[in-house]
């Protein structure tokens, strides 16, 4: 079943429906759903599709003939063509030109680790030959580094030939839910704070299985896919693993600032930059500022926080990666009762606040805000934080709080933000609030909202989210 990515299927149709010849590079992390989608895209439309593997180069040609044999129904008189320009040309001169082709190199990046001369042969058949027919040309591949570094760089043939990029990234909670099956707002919050937006990391959840029975499968079993997951994409990308593992812990155990990392890794202070950029262009980590901090005085302030920016990262950080020996030798059950389900209600507390930033612009692209906010995120300062704030371009500012707790929200959490949303600082021209709440809200804070059009409460106890 197909479950959302629907500005990115219309991205790809827009390009198959110009009039002229598309370049198109689809890249993200694995699992992500890359190939899923083009699969998805390419129904009913003339298409070759080839998934690389790691393979010699001889190999892989032999692979693309049969691929581009069985596409044109017409016999090669040879085990594979001779070379990569022999497919490409093969494919400019057979094609029918009333109907666009899609022509998809899935994990383009094992055929260029395979002939380093890939991206030059396409590069000159583009220019002279594919870029002049009715064809749409389809790159993906999972090694983000690679794919940035080499094919998007200026030092590739290929940079400035593309006429699309998309970056594939992970599913919001509203369009992870469609893969998690029935369940309450609670159920599938919970969800999404371990297994994240990665589609293929949903789909392993069992409906029929309690939550910690999923976590003990799919995640804490030594044999289960999910355990070795971190440190296989850490070795896909990086090299010196170990250091960036000493990185991504120390984050995770609350070290948001270069100089707590520096001691608790024991990394150079000159060569930790180096680790954490690296992380940060990979999304596993994060630096976030005061959302009223304007971009250019970012680079001088020293009040960015690292935060991993990956629910499974952060999960895997806390609970397994710690405990590894433990969980090797046996103990996965200790680990999951009295470790992972005690701390619990505080991990998917962090992940409310993300979720619900996202809602709030979600319910500025539908109006339902007071204001347009030009900027959203959290605020703190030395001794003052805020979950969300957000501004439009005259100063009104929308306050809000998230309450991830078994008990209903009351009159007290909207009078502690407003003292809050006063140490904010800014000129602040009118001010309007909004409320999370795992459990819903007392009656008189819902009678107070219904006159109070600068209130906004957000009820996540159903099966759905309902403003009140």
């Amino acid at each position: 079943m197909f479950v959302g990515r629907k500005e990115e299927l219309k991205f790809l149709q827009d390009k198959y429906a110009s009039d002229k010849a598309e370049f198109v590079v689809l890249y993200g992390r694995r699992r992500i759903g890359k190939t899923a989608l083009v699969q998805e895209f390419i129904q009913g439309k003339p298409h070759i599709f080839y998934s690389a593997v790691e393979i010699t180069d001889s190999v892989q040609l032999m692979k693309a003939t049969n691929i581009v044999r069985q596409f044109f129904k017409q016999e090669i008189y040879s085990d594979k063509f001779s070379d990569w320009e022999a497919v490409f040309r093969y494919i400019s001169d057979h094609q029918d030109s009333r109907e666009k082709l899609v022509l998809v190199f899935d994990e383009f990046p094992y055929m260029a680790e395979g002939n380093k001369s890939i991206s030059s042969i396409l590069q000159k058949h583009w220019d002279h030959v594919f870029s002049k027919q009715n064809l749409m040309i389809i790159i993906c591949g999972s090694s983000m580094r690679f794919i940035e570094n080499e094919i998007l760089s200026e030092k590739n043939p290929l940079y400035g030939r593309t006429t699309g990029i998309l970056k594939m990234g992970e599913f919001d909670f509203e369009s992870a839910r469609g893969l998690m099956g029935a369940g309450s707002v609670v159920e599938h919050l919970n969800y999404y704070s371990v297994f994240s937006g990665v589609p293929y990391y949903l789909s392993m959840i069992d409906p029929g299985e309690t939550f910690a029975g999923n976590l003990r499968k799919n995640i804490l079993n030594k044999n289960s896919v999910l355990f070795n997951e971190v440190e296989f994409l850490l070795k896909q990308e990086l090299r010196e693993v170990s250091q960036y593992n000493a990185v991504i812990e120390s984050v995770a155990m609350g070290d948001t600032r270069l100089n707590d990392i520096c001691q608790k890794t024991g990394i150079e202070k000159n060569k930790l930059p180096f680790y954490i950029n690296n992380l940060i262009d990979l999304g596993i980590i994060k630096k976030e500022f005061p959302a009223t901090i304007k971009l250019k005085e970012q680079a001088k302030t020293r009040s960015g926080l690292y935060k991993i920016d990956n629910g499974f990262f952060r999960f895997y950080y806390a609970y397994v990666y710690p405990y590894m020996s433990e969980l090797l030798e046996g103990g996965a059950d200790i680990i999951l009762e009295d470790v992972i389900m005690e701390g619990l209600p505080g991990f998917v507390a962090s992940a409310f606040e993300k979720i619900a930033i996202d809602k709030v612009r979600e319910l500025a692209r539908e109006g339902v805000l007071p204001i347009r906010p030009i900027r959203i995120g959290g605020w703190w300062n030395k001794d003052t934080e805020i979950d969300i704030v957000a501004f439009d371009h005259q100063d009104n500012y929308l306050f809000g709080e998230c309450k991830w707790r078994n008990e209903k929200v009351g009159g007290k959490i909207i009078d502690q933000l407003r003292v809050k949303a006063s140490k904010v600082g800014n000129p602040v021209h009118s001010s309007s609030f909004i409320l999370f709440s795992k459990s819903g809200f007392t009656a008189e804070l819902i009678k107070q909202a219904a006159s109070d059009k600068g209130l906004i409460l957000v009820d996540y106890s159903g099966e759905m989210p309902q403003l009140r």
